[in-house]
């Protein structure tokens, strides 16, 4: 698989996209596992019955999107990679992919700003997440690589019932 690089900082143009959603559809919900996310607060003003820090509960989090999914809500859940998908891999394989729950994974990488936390905050190589998530039953994975394509994801994985993975 030949490596995606994203050159963009995407989480400004997903927020916005997912509180244009939420405006229309009472049904998302947003759910970060205490993380630092300023863009988050938008979200959080707006729909503040629909926002959810769960603190840090990443698996936890996982079956509580899952739960709400399956009684018909869209949750959408933001974290680190590694947050939202090698410490909570089982979760997310039984929990999500094997029931087909509509949740969204939204994981942002560790950047700069946490490459001192070492390899717990970050990948190992580009692709690692996407190499074992692709190989969950009913999982998409998606890598926008600009606002533009940002944008079109969370439009065509919102119409989409089934779980998906966004690398913001």
């Amino acid at each position: 698989m030949a490596e995606i690089i994203q050159k963009l900082d995407n989480r400004r143009i997903f927020i916005d996209t997912l509180c244009e959603l939420a405006e229309k559809d009472k049904g998302i919900v947003f759910i970060i596992p205490d993380v630092g996310f300023n863009y988050a607060e938008k979200f959080q003003k707006l729909y503040p019955g629909r926002f959810f820090n769960l603190g840090v509960t990443e698996q936890s989090s996982m079956i509580i999107a899952s739960a709400l999914a399956l009684s018909g809500f869209k949750p959408y859940i933001y974290s680190m990679i590694n947050f939202v998908t090698f410490r909570v891999h089982e979760m997310v394989r039984n929990a999500i992919c094997m029931h087909g729950a509509n949740v969204k994974i939204l994981g942002v990488k560790g950047s700069e700003k946490y490459a001192f936390l070492g390899f717990s905050h970050n990948l190992l190589h580009e692709n690692e997440e996407i190499d074992f998530l692709n190989k969950l039953p009913g999982m998409s994975t998606y890598v926008p690589i600009d606002p533009q394509e940002t944008r079109e994801v969370i439009l065509k994985t919102y119409q989409d019932p089934n779980p998906a993975y966004i690398r913001l």
